[in-house]
């Protein structure tokens, strides 16, 4: 239960703001302004930087006095990282928000925590994100609950708009470290398996994510991605292996059917057909499944 306050009305619940970064000087100071810019007062924010080299230290030096604790010594990789920072967090609920992240608006917290508030049942709410990529900034809107299990087959709910109570990490455990690029979605897999913890999508675009971080090299990480998703309790099932390969068909056949048309139709816009499919596949596929193909075709390309 909530704190009182004097007179009687419960005191809004504590967001703990995790911020993990390491040479992040390009674009750690908008991060930081966003969080410290938000209507919403209980925020803690808590930065733990990796030992940082450029003039990232220099940074949280001239912001310290709105950070609640800064962290910064050598780890073990990013999810060490993000572990480190719910370790220290005090807050009812926790929200990763890393360097290259920033929140939507000034008053994105306290719309979040007041869908939150009137929605109390659940133990891990979700919302939106503006996905950046190119100069082009685009709106995602992840699915349902009810859907989450068939979005992760080719995609992932949004980290960076997830506000989880603090407790969930009691029934999860820590972020798996034997994961180096995607223990978070490893943790959406439990989270999602367990039926002891309760997802709501809300409504609120929570954060600005720019494409491009060390979880967006998909081409290196998709390996990783697949062998989460094939060990996962989530998945253990005939219905699932025949529902997953299904998915995986149709966004091969329309990679390839799109393919055609594009050849058909190439000339007359200045690009070559190379480079006209592989804008329209950008657009259409997830970004998930564009890198893995990309993974595939390099893996299997003779060596010179």
């Amino acid at each position: 239960m909530e704190a009182q306050d004097r007179v009687g009305a419960p005191d809004p619940p504590l967001v703990s703001v995790i911020t993990v970064c390491r040479n992040a000087a390009r674009t750690l100071e908008t991060c930081l302004e966003s969080v410290a810019a938000q209507s919403y007062a209980a925020i803690e924010h808590i930065v733990i930087d990796g030992a940082s080299t450029d003039g990232t230290k220099a940074i949280l030096e001239r912001h310290r006095a709105r950070l609640a604790t800064v962290v910064s010594e050598p780890d073990a990789g990013l999810y060490d990282a993000m572990n480190k920072g719910v370790a220290l967090a005090r807050g009812t609920f926790v929200l990763f928000l890393n360097a290259d992240d920033s929140f939507a608006a000034s008053d994105t917290v306290a719309r979040a925590m007041a869908e939150i508030a009137r929605a109390p049942d659940a133990e891990v709410y979700y919302g939106s994100i503006l996905v950046t990529r190119e100069q082009a900034v685009q709106r995602h809107d992840p699915p349902p609950p009810e859907q989450a299990a068939a979005e992760m087959v080719l995609g992932c709910l949004p980290h960076q708009a997830t506000f989880a109570r603090r407790t969930v990490f009691e029934r999860t455990g820590p972020f798996d470290l034997r994961w180096r690029r995607h223990a978070d979605y490893d943790w959406w897999m439990k989270v999602i398996a367990d039926p002891g913890i309760r997802l709501r999508r809300i409504r609120t675009v929570v954060a600005r994510f720019a494409v491009g971080g060390a979880s967006s090299d998909l081409a290196k990480g998709q390996p990783e991605v697949f062998a989460i998703q094939n060990a996962a309790a989530l998945y253990r099932s005939p219905e699932w292996d025949r529902r997953r390969l299904e998915m995986f068909q149709r966004a091969y056949l329309g990679a390839r059917i799109e393919a055609e048309r594009l050849r058909e139709a190439a000339g007359g816009s200045g690009m070559t057909t190379r480079e006209r499919l592989r804008a329209r596949i950008r657009g259409w596929l997830p970004d998930r499944l564009v890198h893995a193909i990309r993974a595939v075709r390099q893996a299997l390309r003779p060596p010179r």
